[in-house]
C-alpha cells in the first residue's frame, strides 16, 4: 500500500456514507414532488398509514379578524405530530378575498387520536371571545395503522 492510498476500511465507509446520503435526497425530492395528502374540511374520518405527511384544508379569510387555531383536547403525540400549515390565497388574489388554510401533520404511530380546530376571532389576543357565537369547530377522527 502506497502513502496516497485510502484505506479499504475508509473506502467502505465513504461509499456507504455516499449512498446513505444519496438515498436520503431522493427521498427529500420524491417527498417535496408528491407533497403530503390532502384532506377537506368535510372529511371528518381520517386514516393513513404511520409516516404519512397530511394537511387538512379549510376555507379561510384571515382579513376578516379569524384564524383556524388547534384547539384542545390536543392530538396525541404518539400518534401525531403538528407542523407549520400555510395559507394559499384565492387567485387572483385581492385584499379581503380569502383563500384556504393548510394544517400540517405527520403520522407518528399507529393508534386513534382526535384533531380539533377552532376558527375563532383574534384567537389567543386579549380581546379574543372565547364564547364568540361565530367560532366554529371541526373534529376529525385520525386513525393511524
Amino acid at each position: 500500500m502506497d502513502d496516497g492510498d485510502i484505506p479499504r476500511r475508509t473506502r467502505t465507509a465513504g461509499i456507504a456514507f455516499a449512498v446513505a446520503a444519496l438515498l436520503a435526497a431522493v427521498y427529500a425530492v420524491v417527498t417535496q414532488l408528491t407533497g403530503p395528502v390532502v384532506f377537506e374540511e368535510g372529511e371528518r374520518e381520517i386514516s393513513v398509514t404511520s409516516g404519512t405527511r397530511f394537511s387538512i384544508r379549510l376555507k379561510d379569510n384571515p382579513a376578516s379578524g379569524f384564524r383556524w387555531v388547534l384547539a384542545a383536547p390536543r392530538p396525541d403525540p404518539a400518534v401525531l405530530q403538528g407542523a407549520v400549515g400555510h395559507y394559499d390565497a384565492d387567485e387572483p388574489a385581492r385584499a379581503g378575498s380569502g383563500g384556504f388554510r393548510y394544517v400540517d401533520f405527520t403520522a407518528r404511530g399507529t393508534g386513534h387520536t382526535e384533531v380539533t380546530l377552532r376558527y375563532c376571532y383574534r384567537c389567543g389576543t386579549p380581546q379574543a371571545d372565547e364564547q364568540d357565537e361565530n367560532a366554529r369547530t371541526r373534529r376529525f377522527r385520525v386513525t393511524v395503522d
